[in-house]
């Protein structure tokens, strides 16, 4: 690539940047000067006048040449970090998916993540010593608003954190990766309207790293506009900065406030899955317990007890609010989750299943599944592989249909029944569902409008009586029921709906 082009791309987000008067002025009288061509804005724009801005070319030569004498500021870099400047023909590229890591967070990762021996074994190999600084690092960083103590963040492209991940999976034989859980605070997604981090420069080892620290300046009091703070934009910005702070401190929860969390934890999950007995019939309705959704039933740590049930006989009780369940699944570009790529959605209406015998497993009530997927065209030519072994075209419940992305929101809308929600009862169904919900947010669906939620995963792992979840594949293993094609976001969807009806219907403790 042309020196031209790297710093048509260097400076196109950033116009600002080209503003910067660096003491330098063009040699107007030189015939062989190039000169940027008018252009009127105002037939694009609307606008009566728009600043000029110098072509690349212009670009170039105004930062070939040498300074004037005694004067060191550098474009695009704080000029506190001059000594740091990367030439231009190292200088990165800034992430196109804007996501980023605190560099911090990552260098205690193993002390902080990773249980057992397997936390001494990469603490050991790739982290104590210095041997996590001793590594190359491009280092940004961003100043956290006011509301949280303007605390200056160090930042890498979450691309080099998995690239170093996967450096660890390949000699440790272990299965390392970043949690994409926003409150996890590991993986910061900079939106084009979130204030953006800053490069520092290029890091090997602990002292380089403390020197370019050492020389970030203090932020200004214009660093956040006061109109930031009616933003919603910026809300979401702050609390992603929160996050990231979180993931950073040493400080670990107290003992007794991560039993607290536990215990809140154990009483959600017990009361989910009694209400699931009750929609399914399994458990009897009365009317004291019409509006008491959220008793317990059980202490805290007990397993629900599974009610014994002829499968050979339809449900002993009726089906408490006659829900609709709906199953969801959604599929990222694994190199950019803000690339949706697949939406599998399956329901469940239990109106249909009255009166019908289960069978084993359910087996008679999960043949009333009714399962789609949908593919987004833009994204079609992606086939995920790293992490996942994806599978778009695989979907196994009838024909998958294309969509065009900026139809995604409204097309899933429709496909969640959520025009249903004043009529019929909802209820959300998902494996490890924060994920799913999370990308529903994303793509604009808001999904409030179910009247509950219930995650397969945490079912299973309580009426097994387990410490951990399981993934979708290893709970079917577990059921001895076949998936076929997992991570095709319609075949997830519709076993996450199958393992929900077979767990209640007959998974007990070993």
């Amino acid at each position: 690539m042309e020196k031209e082009e790297r710093l048509g791309l260097l400076f196109a987000q950033d116009e600002a940047l080209l503003k910067i008067d660096t003491g330098r002025r063009p040699v107007s009288d030189s015939p062989d000067r190039p000169t940027a061509p008018e252009t009127d804005y105002s037939k694009h724009t609307g606008e009566e006048t728009k600043p000029s801005v110098p072509t690349s070319q212009e670009a170039a030569q105004i930062i070939q040449e040498p300074p004037l004498e005694g004067h060191h500021s550098s474009p695009g870099l704080p000029s506190s970090l001059q000594e740091e400047k990367p030439n231009l023909e190292t200088l990165p590229i800034r992430p196109s998916n804007g996501q980023f890591s605190p560099l911090l967070a990552i260098a205690r990762y193993p002390y902080k993540n990773i249980k057992g021996d397997l936390s001494k074994q990469v603490s050991n190999r790739f982290f104590d010593a210095g041997k996590f600084w001793n590594r190359p690092w491009d280092i940004y960083y961003i100043h956290a608003p006011p509301s949280l103590g303007s605390k200056c963040v160090l930042l890498t492209p979450t691309s080099e954190v998995n690239n170093f991940f996967q450096e660890i999976n390949r000699e440790m034989k272990c299965g390392l990766s970043l949690s994409t859980d926003v409150s996890a605070g590991f993986i910061l997604t900079f939106k084009d309207e979130y204030p953006q981090p800053i490069y520092a420069g290029h890091s090997t080892s602990r002292e380089t790293k403390d020197r370019l620290e050492g020389r970030i300046s203090a932020p200004t009091e214009h660093s956040y506009s006061a109109e930031g703070d009616m933003n919603e934009e910026y809300a979401a910005f702050e609390t992603m900065m929160e996050h990231a702070i979180d993931a950073i401190r040493n400080k670990k929860k107290s003992s007794k406030q991560k039993q607290m969390m536990r215990a809140m934890h154990e009483y959600n999950t017990q009361n989910m899955i009694r209400r699931m007995q009750r929609y399914f019939g399994l458990h009897p309705v009365e009317d004291a317990d019409e509006e008491a959704e959220m008793l317990i039933w059980d202490s805290p740590g007990a397993v629900p007890t599974v009610q014994t049930l002829d499968v050979t006989k339809a449900a002993p009780h009726p089906f408490w609010r006659e829900p609709v369940f709906i199953s969801i699944d959604i599929e990222s570009n694994e190199r950019c989750h803000a690339q949706i790529t697949e939406v599998g959605v399956s329901t469940l209406d239990m109106l249909s299943l009255v009166g019908i015998p289960p069978d084993e497993k359910g087996k008679e009530w999960r043949s009333r599944i009714q399962s789609r997927h949908l593919r987004v065209k833009e994204y079609g030519h992606i086939v995920n592989h790293d992490f996942v072994a994806g599978c778009p075209a695989m979907f196994q419940f009838g024909e998958s249909e294309w969509v065009l992305q900026r139809d995604l929101g409204d097309v899933v809308r429709s496909f969640l029944r959520l025009g249903d929600a004043m009529s019929r009862r909802l209820v959300l169904v998902g494996h490890s569902l924060s994920q799913d919900v999370k990308y529903l947010k994303q793509i604009g669906v808001d999904v409030e409008g179910f009247r509950d939620r219930v995650d397969t995963a945490e079912v299973f792992r309580m009426l097994r009586g387990e410490t951990s979840v399981r993934s979708l594949g290893g709970v079917l293993a577990e059921l001895d029921m076949m998936g076929w094609y997992l991570h095709n976001a319609g075949n997830d969807a519709r076993y996450t709906m199958e393992v929900l009806v077979a767990s209640l219907l007959g998974v007990k403790k070993e």
